[in-house]
């Protein structure tokens, strides 16, 4: 018995003596017998060693793929492939194949995976190319020539790439051609051999890394560290992006970005485990200069964007083509936007973000920008809420809310403002010639609850519907531009001679409402010593079309005034102002009759003693029930 035990253990240290031998022989003829009959497309040339205990790998003096059609794959020369077989059986279980190493003198391949994921390389377990297939995970790539023809449909990358590593470990890669249908030039450099995927257990370290990446006249410039190149895995750097519009940059990456004027962006860029980090950004956009830090997490299944945006001005005329105003309407004879909104894709992410800029610049000579602007962006299913907005406006402030639902078709705004406080001659400068300086001044207040829905401002506002209320507190108004309402010639020539100055606003106030677009005042009315102005018509935003009536009446003696009803009419793009025919005709028969008497009596049908009207209630009124569920 003794005996047989000493036997067997002779025969088993034998046998395990051979297998090291052989394994440290590479088992000669092994690699060429085994690539033959795996079905997966390999053949290696004879002098292959193939290394299975300890550290596996498999070293061949030439290696190469076909597919089952015969389409070569890849040829490497004098290439070794490292791997673990805890690898190998997680790769037959459903995951990406992981390599440890891929080193060779030079590599020429095909990449290729149609738009299913499907790829003829033979990375299925079994060998068939019927299933999407992830694309591998190498963690050290080291080459020393090679060159690459890419055609990845799921990743909508085209061309062709060089790489090559240097006798110092200095790696470098080229890639020309199409990424999501745009011209893409990558030029990537690093200072040790760069892993194109890695998984954060491979422990592979940083090293230094510089990219420029050109796509028209967009171009990205990054420099810092990595530890693989196409996961971006544990990035870390400068980054510096210039060009004609953001949405140009986003495209290629399948990022959604609004259209913009010409930019430039500078910051520190980081990734780790699906989390890009974006801090201390300095942009130009158009005029405008903005900046923050920002958050974009991939690892839900909704990616969602948090960070603060900072910075100012802001000018609304930079965000012309997020909002369709940078190009003049398709339909003549229309002042309000009608291409559509450039809305992003508001359904692929959801986004949490605090705003607080310096100053809005809104783009006119006559109107003071708001300053400083505060709100909290959340989008969360497509329903996109800008709340807790507060700006300052002329010593006043604007707040409220604002609601975009993108779910509905068209898209549903909702609007809920309000103005305290806000001094109209700050916020408001024009420039008449005659007129005072500040023709109307005085404390604004408003409230604004509408809603509407559309897909270009003309649309939205075509349909808007809610109630408006305005109301000046210790206001004023321009004397002249008060009797030029009243028709009063005799007054306005002497406010003409002497100058203008103002007269204090008794009331001014409207309260309307809009009903499918179209505004009808219920009141609106301004007053003072010298005159009460009553407004009625509607203003049509759905055809831009006007229809006001204005009616003064004088509190005081004039010797020659018209006093007729002014109508303002036509287009929002070309008003027409007309006096009201009857009233005047009235008034030229009575001169006519007087006249007939005696020539000067003629002048008495023009002579207006004044009305004694009573004083004007100028409170605002309540919300009825239906506008405070709003």
């Amino acid at each position: 018995m003794k005996r047989v035990v000493l036997l067997t253990g002779a025969i088993v240290l034998g046998s395990l003596a051979v297998v090291a031998a052989l394994d440290l022989a590479g088992w000669p003829g092994l690699a060429p017998w085994l690539a033959a009959r795996s079905g997966f497309g390999l053949a290696v040339d004879d002098g292959s060693r193939l290394h299975l205990l300890f550290r596996p790998r498999l070293e061949a003096p030439r290696l190469t793929v076909q597919a089952p059609q015969g389409q070569p794959l890849a040829e490497a020369r004098a290439v070794r492939l490292d791997w673990h077989w805890g690898d190998i059986w997680d790769w037959r279980h459903g995951a990406p194949l992981r390599l440890r190493l891929v080193q060779a003198d030079t590599l020429w391949l095909n990449w290729l995976r149609d738009a299913a994921g499907r790829t003829p390389w033979p990375l299925q377990p079994a060998g068939g190319q019927h299933q999407p297939t992830p694309v591998p995970q190498i963690d050290h790539l080291v080459i020393r020539q090679g060159s690459a023809h890419l055609d990845d449909a799921p990743l909508q990358l085209a061309g062709d790439a060089r790489f090559a590593t240097q006798a110092d470990g200095h790696w470098q890669a080229e890639l020309k051609g199409r990424l999501r249908g745009q011209v893409l030039a990558l030029d990537a450099q690093a200072s040790a051999g760069l892993a194109l995927l890695s998984p954060p257990e491979a422990g592979v370290p940083p090293v230094q890394l510089h990219v420029e990446l050109s796509q028209g006249p967009q171009h990205l410039t990054f420099q810092g560290t990595a530890a693989s190149l196409l996961d971006a895995r544990a990035l870390d750097g400068q980054l510096q992006v210039r060009g004609s519009s953001l949405a140009a940059v986003g495209q290629p990456f399948g990022v959604t970005l609004p259209h913009t004027p010409a930019f430039d962006l500078a910051g520190r860029l980081r990734h780790a485990s699906g989390v890009w980090q974006l801090d201390d950004v300095r942009a130009r956009i158009g005029r405008s200069r903005l900046g923050g830090d920002f958050a974009f997490d991939t690892r839900p299944a909704r990616a969602n964007l948090s960070g603060v945006l900072r910075g100012g001005p802001l000018r609304l005329a930079d965000l012309g083509p997020v909002v369709g105003t940078d190009t003049p309407p398709s339909r003549p004879g229309r002042l309000l936007p009608d291409r559509p909104i450039d809305i992003p894709s508001l359904n692929a992410m959801d986004a949490h973000v605090g705003i607080a800029l310096s100053q809005l610049d809104l783009g006119a000579a006559s109107l003071a920008p708001l300053s400083p602007v505060n709100a909290s962006l959340v989008l969360e299913g497509g329903v996109l809420n800008l709340t807790h907005i507060n700006a300052g406006i002329a010593g006043g402030e604007v707040a409220g809310d604002v609601k975009l639902d993108a779910r509905a078709a068209p898209p549903l705004w909702q609007a809920r403002l309000g103005v305290a406080g806000m001094a109209i001659e700050q916020w408001f400068k024009p420039q008449v010639r005659g007129l005072a300086a500040s023709p109307l001044t005085g404390r604004l207040r408003a409230d604004l609850d509408v809603q509407g829905r559309g897909r270009s401002t003309a649309e939205l506002l075509g349909h808007l519907d809610g109630p408006v209320r305005l109301r000046v507190e210790n206001g004023s108004l321009s004397h002249l531009l008060t009797e030029a309402m009243g028709l009063d010639v005799a007054q306005g020539l002497g406010m003409l001679i002497k100058g203008d100055d103002n007269l204090k606003l008794n009331c001014a106030r409207l309260d309307g409402r809009f009903v499918q677009g179209v505004l009808r005042p219920r009141t609106a009315l301004l007053d003072n010593r010298d005159s009460r102005i009553d407004l009625d018509g509607r203003v049509n935003l759905a055809d831009e079309s006007l229809d006001l009536r204005l009616v003064a009446k004088p509190k005081d003696f004039s010797p020659l005034t018209l006093r007729a009803p002014v109508r303002l009419q036509g287009t929002l793009a070309d008003p027409r102002f007309a006096l009201e025919g009857r009233r005047l005709a009235g008034r030229g028969i009575a001169a006519l009759a007087l006249g007939a008497l005696t020539p000067p009596a003629a002048l008495l049908a023009f002579v207006d003693p004044g009305e004694d009207l009573p004083p004007v209630d100028c409170s605002l009124p309540p919300r009825g029930p239906d506008e405070a569920k709003r």
